[in-house]
């Protein structure tokens, strides 16, 4: 399993689990949103599973792991700055940000993003209106 697709699963996993009432995802929601087959989904949720990163339950239930959910808020810290980034800086439109956020943040190192946040005033919220994660490292 490569790190970028990991991370593209966590920050998508993410924003399912914002929107979630109880933390939970399903596997379904999960391949809808990432644009892949659910037996892709199913096969990366066991890479993750062996990894501790998601629990899952009979029926597709699946939720973070205390270190998922970390390593989820994490991508999506570094995604939501360079938004911030694109758009008070750079002036990029708002309807491209996120393709663009998605593309540079697996190469973004926890310097720089650490950096970055501090450069923008910390964000605390991305120029869509969501909640940027606090993440006590880059604090």
């Amino acid at each position: 399993m490569s790190k970028q697709s990991q991370e593209d699963y966590l920050r998508e996993m993410y924003s399912l689990f914002e929107e979630s009432s109880d933390g939970n995802m399903n596997s379904v929601d999960i391949a809808c949103k990432l644009g892949v087959s659910k037996a892709a989904v199913s096969k990366m949720l066991h890479k993750m599973k062996e990894g501790g990163l998601v629990e899952m339950t009979p029926y597709s239930a699946v939720a973070f792991s205390k270190q998922g959910l970390s390593q989820a808020e994490k991508v999506m810290y570094k995604h939501r700055i360079i938004e911030v980034f694109l758009v008070k800086i750079l002036k990029v439109d708002k309807k491209k940000i996120h393709g663009e956020a998605h593309a540079l943040e697996h190469y973004f190192s926890d310097e720089s993003i650490k950096r970055l946040a501090k450069f923008l005033g910390c964000p605390r919220n991305c120029p869509c209106g969501h909640n940027i994660p606090k993440i006590k490292k880059y604090d």
